[in-house]
């Protein structure tokens, strides 16, 4: 499954036509869409609770340095070699590094890293099997778990403003503020760099406050919650800056202070998914989670561009950012009142209704020493 975005981006070097060129990136795109939940679902059979935050912000953080590596291939390699090239130098590594995992990498045992099925299996680890599998009425359950329908919810109102800053901001420095198109793009190239940054450091600071904190989950949601909050007055500023435009330098130093801000949820969104839910319903979770991603990219352009036409562009991206971030952040900081019971509640499940499992694995973490190495 992994190697399939890789060999249709491999087999796009012989199209013929435009209409196969975008059936093979249609089908790229599908590959990539599949492949994701199932890797983060096998990142919960692989690492723990206390363990999972800082796993998913190295994740992360590699998607961010290959999307920046793809576009820097393709900018050096398309017009020395021709379009086709670059395809090949990204595809090839990929093909080789997904034969070379199914050739060494052992099949995680599922449900192997959940504190509450240890607990039912205790003293007879010999016999720990675990079968479950999704089914209709799972998937359905997906949907009634109160955190669950929150990171849904925010990832639509998050990602409207990334609407402005993938699809908008480098044309309206330009064009609007009168930028020089290396200028323009210096400025975002800071706020994409902040954004790695933000994934990574995040990550391992959300997993921090998690395993060390008497309040694990409030305080890394309202971390989370804070810096996507914080990040709104920058990018405005980006939009909307005094007169005189301040120079390139302050203009990059905000641009990547906001992108570090507004990158810290991320990773923490995806361990708080895997901690809510059961190993057999993560890949469907995350295919929903990837969903409601998507469809605020693709409605966040939609809606700025009505907006523009009526209001301009300035109003418009500022409008995209204020409300889209700000609700993405206010509705993470209701998150604290929900991870934790349905962390537990996922545990007992497990545990076959044990009370033992209303313990809280993050709490457990924090008082076990083998954190610690």
């Amino acid at each position: 499954i992994f190697s399939q975005p890789s060999r249709r981006c491999l087999c796009t070097i012989l199209v013929k036509t435009y209409n196969q060129l975008v059936v093979l990136r249609a089908i790229t795109g599908i590959a990539i869409g599949g492949a994701m939940p199932l890797i983060f679902s096998m990142l919960g059979d692989i690492f723990r609770v206390e363990q999972r935050a800082a796993v998913a912000s190295l994740l992360s953080a590699s998607i961010n340095i290959g999307i920046s590596l793809g576009q820097l291939i393709s900018g050096l390699a398309g017009p020395t070699l021709g379009w086709r090239m670059p395809f090949v130098f990204i595809a090839a590594p990929s093909i080789l590094l997904a034969l070379l995992g199914f050739a060494i990498l052992p099949e995680p045992a599922r449900g192997s890293t959940e504190e509450g099925l240890k607990r039912k299996f205790r003293g007879r680890e010999e016999e720990f099997d675990y079968e479950e599998r999704i089914d209709v009425s799972k998937a359905l359950a997906i949907f009634t778990v109160p955190t669950n329908l929150l990171v849904f919810l925010q990832a639509i109102a998050g990602c409207l403003p990334w609407g402005v800053v993938y699809t908008f901001l480098n044309d309206y420095l330009s064009q609007q503020l009168h930028l020089s198109v290396s200028h323009s793009t210096a400025v975002v190239t800071a706020l994409n760099i902040g954004a790695t940054v933000g994934a990574l450091g995040g990550g391992f600071l959300g997993q921090w406050l998690l395993n060390r904190t008497q309040c694990g989950a409030a305080a890394m949601t309202s971390v989370m919650g804070a810096s996507t909050l914080l990040a709104v007055p920058l990018v405005i500023f980006l939009i909307n800056p005094p007169s005189p435009l301040p120079s390139l330098g302050v203009l990059s130093a905000v641009a990547f202070v906001a992108g570090l801000l507004a990158c810290i949820t991320g990773p923490n969104i995806r361990a708080i998914l895997l901690n809510v839910n059961r190993p057999e319903t993560r890949g469907t979770t995350f295919a929903v989670y990837n969903l409601m991603d998507d469809l605020g990219k693709g409605l966040g352009p939609a809606i700025i561009a009505g907006i523009i036409a009526g209001y301009g562009r300035q109003s418009g991206f500022t409008w995209a950012v204020g409300v889209g971030w700000t609700a993405c952040g206010l509705l993470v900081l209701v998150l604290g009142a929900t991870v934790s019971r349905d962390a537990r509640s996922v545990q007992r499940e497990l545990a076959g209704g044990d009370s033992d499992s209303d313990r809280d694995p993050a709490r457990e973490a924090r008082q076990d020493p083998a954190v610690d190495e």
